[in-house]
């Protein structure tokens, strides 16, 4: 009896053992499969990413090329005097709190420019003219845009 049970376990192992390697193999190939995919994937994403900041690189250039040229423009014909931001702001119906939260500066900045003990640099030149030359519903939505409250204070309004 022992003789049967032992073919018996040696089959059944036979067997079995043909049967992981038939789904070893399927495996395999799947995993060789995966691998290659895997490869190609990594390799276009280097190639994307390549491409994306060569294409960032080659905007920023441009960009800064044209900025360059209007902020020279820009930055050459604006004049800027003590009495013009004055009469600019006021024309504006701005506070000067209001007026330098538009330009990003502090309100004693605009009070210095004002007063004629500094001057404001070419960037903040410039963003002075963009607002000098905003129409009303421009300036609006400019102020919405940057927080800031146009028309009668809290005080007027009580």
């Amino acid at each position: 009896m022992a003789n049967i049970q032992q073919l018996l376990n040696d089959e059944i192992r036979r067997l079995a053992r043909k049967e992981v390697i038939l789904i070893e193999k399927e495996f395999k190939a799947q995993l060789v499969e995966l691998r290659k995919s895997v490869s190609e994937l990594t390799k276009k994403v280097k190639m994307l990413e390549k491409q994306a900041a060569k294409s960032a690189a080659a905007e920023e250039a441009a960009a800064e090329e044209c900025a360059e040229v209007v902020d020279d423009a820009a930055a050459k014909t604006v004049r800027v005097t003590p009495e013009r931001i004055t009469k600019w702001r006021t024309q504006l119906g701005l506070k000067r709190a209001q007026y330098a939260k538009l330009l990003g500066v502090s309100p004693l900045s605009v009070t210095h420019w004002e007063n004629g003990s500094s001057t404001p640099r070419e960037k903040q030149k410039i963003n002075i003219a963009k607002l000098r030359d905003m129409g009303k519903r421009e300036l609006k939505a400019y102020c919405q845009e940057k927080g800031v409250v146009l028309g009668k204070s809290k005080q007027q309004a009580e």
